[in-house]
């Protein structure tokens, strides 16, 4: 009997030293667990940032150029007299041929805006987008002119599809606008300074057109003369540029659809 008393007296003080000891482990994982850190913020902490984007900052800094420009002339007069440098001796003539001048400034200003333009404009998914909500409106509107609600709501649905692609189409021309404000704002300086300076100081503000054979530069009718001619000769060979670049990338659009379709010669035996 004492044997077994003091047998089960050993058993109860192991147990009830093995139930002490699992207690301060469940205490330590139970203040151990809340330190772990959540999924989510070590994922979102791991994830690394965009990097900043140099074109888009190059754009600010033009366009924040060309607003200081306009609203201080003589910035613009600073950047025009740089700007004589490479134009005076590559199209200013000396002042013999202003209207060649004026017209190569024109081309000059077109073919760069023209180039920069294409450059950040998709026309191909432009033109899809712009046959898709064409069709989108036509069925709009037949579905108003019948009533249809249900038809109306389906297409409410279907703007959303495409309404990513109609928003980027809309900012494409804010894209460049910065390059070609700042090129215009040169360009346009320099000419006046070419006109105001150059040319009166040879004598030589008379040009011949095809509706008058002595016209002065400086006169204005709406603008000066030298704008409606710059304008005259730069707006169609702009039209021109946009057109012949548009076809190029329609063109190599359709030959890597071509290419892609293509089926290869088949293998004889």
């Amino acid at each position: 009997m004492t044997e077994d008393s003091g047998t089960s007296e050993d058993d109860s003080a192991s147990e009830q030293e093995e139930s002490d000891s699992e207690e301060p482990a469940d205490e330590e994982s139970a203040t151990e667990e809340p330190s772990a850190p959540e999924p989510s913020r070590a994922a979102g902490s791991a994830l690394p940032r965009p990097p900043p984007s140099i074109s888009r900052f190059i754009m600010i800094f033009l366009g924040l150029l060309a607003i200081y420009a306009i609203i201080s002339p003589d910035v613009g007069i600073g950047f025009a007299s740089y700007a004589d440098k490479a134009l005076a001796p590559a199209i200013g003539f000396g002042g013999a041929y202003p209207t060649l001048t004026i017209l190569l400034a024109g081309i000059l200003t077109t073919t760069i805006s023209s180039v920069i333009r294409d450059h950040y404009t998709n026309w191909v998914k432009m033109a899809r987008t712009q046959k898709v909500m064409a069709s989108w409106r036509r069925e709009q509107m037949e579905a108003m002119r019948k009533g249809q609600t249900t038809k109306l709501a389906k297409l409410k649905e279907a703007q959303q599809g495409f309404l990513k692609d109609t928003m980027e189409m809309q900012t494409t021309p804010l894209k460049s606008m910065a390059w070609t404000l700042f090129l215009f704002i040169v360009i346009f300086t320099w000419l006046r300074l070419f006109v105001d300076v150059t040319l009166s100081n040879l004598g030589n503000q008379w040009i011949a057109v095809p509706w008058s054979d002595h016209v002065f530069l400086n006169s204005a009718y709406l603008f000066p003369s030298w704008v409606l001619l710059y304008s005259l000769l730069a707006i169609p060979f702009g039209q021109i540029v946009t057109r012949v670049l548009k076809y190029v990338r329609f063109r190599r659009r359709l030959e890597g659809l071509g290419g892609s379709l293509q089926i290869g010669p088949t293998e004889t035996a």
